[in-house]
């Protein structure tokens, strides 16, 4: 069995979109890596400050790049931390946290459960 070279099929980095562009954000090497899930492991709570040091850090030439583009800086952290969910948990959490983590502003989270909790009394 003849494989092919996996640079020539496989794409590591992360691309994300933001009003209508790609932005390319380096994968990190395993030492980084290893340390981002640690961080990511450590922290379920990641703290504001440390998260947005991280988020930075993780995004890497794409900052420069968002910055120039004028993005928003809360469009900016997403992205860091879809970056930092993408290579320190998974892939599937990162797209979840991509497409998601708004909900909780956009609905009252303790009146949902509240609901819930009613509806499976009866």
């Amino acid at each position: 069995m003849a494989l092919k070279d996996l640079a020539d099929f496989f794409e590591p980095d992360l691309h994300l979109p933001i009003r209508g562009k790609q932005y390319r954000i380096p994968a990190p090497t395993y030492g980084e890596a290893k340390r981002l899930r640690e961080v990511v492991v450590a922290n379920s709570a990641l703290p504001v400050t440390e998260q947005t040091s991280e988020a930075i850090k993780v995004l890497g030439p794409a900052l420069d790049e968002m910055v120039a583009d004028d993005l928003p800086w809360p469009m900016i952290l997403h992205a860091g931390r879809t970056a930092i969910a993408h290579y320190g948990a998974s892939p599937d959490i990162a797209e979840i946290h991509w497409a998601m983590a708004h909900l909780g502003k956009l609905i009252d989270l303790e009146k949902v459960a509240e609901q819930l909790a009613v509806t499976r009394k009866t």
